[in-house]
């Protein structure tokens, strides 16, 4: 007999990510912290017992509200891939109370940032993660690099003086989220909010560090790699545009895989990359990858999303905008709307 409920006690919910195969992360309580603390989303986590009051599966799920994308039931944002895990037959205990929900809240959708196989989801592939394996020594990683462009760069920025070390100082980590809203603002869209950042380094510990380019002694760019079980992740970069010359991607890229590597790690993930991002994804490639394709799954259908197509006329007017806008408003402005696109 399965029973579903919102309640249990963490080392409860962390004994099951330890024995589910599928967990990651995003699963993790605290990275419902993360998200709770930084976005006011209210949470919806639904595990399901089994007759010996053992958790089996587990959907997490928050509740976004906003006028600008619509109200939805996500699982989970800001996690490029999240869906439910565990024991098949109590997923569909989990899955009927998750589209219970979404009827008694009068949510626009239900998102699941994965492939479930439910009558009533409609699935979509609009977006691709990049996987390197470093299961063995950094020779034989170093060997899978593209020796035109990636060892090429990595070469060039220890040639130039580029050095990097990891860092859990806040200073730091200042100095990164303003890398992180030159790069946004360049591109068009709006930044990670400050105090996103600064949750991270509260609540996850361990499972996070900062990666630091310098040169000079001035941090010209970063990285945030996430861990969890075998895996490392890369998260988040910047990069003052001034110094891309000098290859500050690459070096605390390569930094980090050897990392991986040498702590033990069996994978190092890229992160996703949508299709029309074509620059994005050749340069993941160059590194090694193998392509993953994430399906998302929505109830009861795939709604349009507001950056969906980066060559219609609105988000290029959109993206426009936000590049002109001083950089003290634009980041109130993504403090305010970044939540929205969970």
């Amino acid at each position: 007999m399965i029973r579903v409920t919102i309640k249990v006690k963490e080392n409860e919910w962390k004994g099951f990510l330890e024995r589910s195969e599928g967990a990651t992360l995003y699963h993790t309580p605290e990275w419902k912290e993360v998200l709770e603390k930084s976005f006011g989303y209210k949470p919806y986590y639904l595990f399901a017992k089994n007759e010996s009051d053992e958790v089996v599966a587990m959907l997490p799920l928050f509740y976004i509200k906003s006028r600008l994308t619509g109200n939805r039931l996500c699982s989970l944002p800001f996690s490029h891939v999240c869906g439910p895990i565990g024991d098949k037959d109590a997923l569909n205990a989990l899955i009927d109370e998750g589209t219970n929900l979404y009827k008694d809240l009068n949510v626009n959708h239900l998102e699941i940032r994965d492939l479930v196989g439910f009558e009533g989801f409609q699935h979509q592939n609009a977006f691709s993660t990049y996987i390197l394996d470093v299961s063995k020594d950094t020779g034989e990683v170093w060997k899978k690099l593209d020796k035109g462009s990636v060892r090429w760069a990595i070469k060039k920025s220890q040639k130039n003086g580029v050095s990097v070390s990891t860092t859990k100082d806040m200073e730091d980590l200042k100095g990164f989220y303003e890398l992180n809203c030159v790069t946004k603002k360049g591109i068009g869209v709006p930044c990670h909010p400050w105090r996103f950042f600064k949750n991270l380094f509260s609540f996850l510990g361990d499972y996070t560090s900062l990666y630091v380019a310098r040169y000079n002694g001035k941090i010209i760019a970063g990285g945030i790699m996430q861990y969890f079980k075998d895996g490392s992740l890369y998260g988040y970069g910047a990069a003052n545009p001034e110094y891309l010359k000098l290859y500050p991607y690459n070096a605390f890229i390569w930094k980090g895989i050897e990392d991986a590597c040498l702590n033990g790690y069996r994978y190092y993930d890229f992160g996703r990359a949508s299709y029309d991002n074509v620059g994005l994804i050749n340069f993941k490639k160059r590194w090694g990858t193998i392509e993953k394709k994430l399906y998302y799954s929505y109830y009861p259908e795939n709604p349009e999303s507001l950056t969906g197509n980066r060559g219609d006329l609105k988000y290029k007017l959109g993206t426009r905008m936000i590049r002109g806008i001083p950089m003290p408003i634009y980041k109130k402005f993504s403090d305010v709307v970044f939540g929205s696109f969970g």
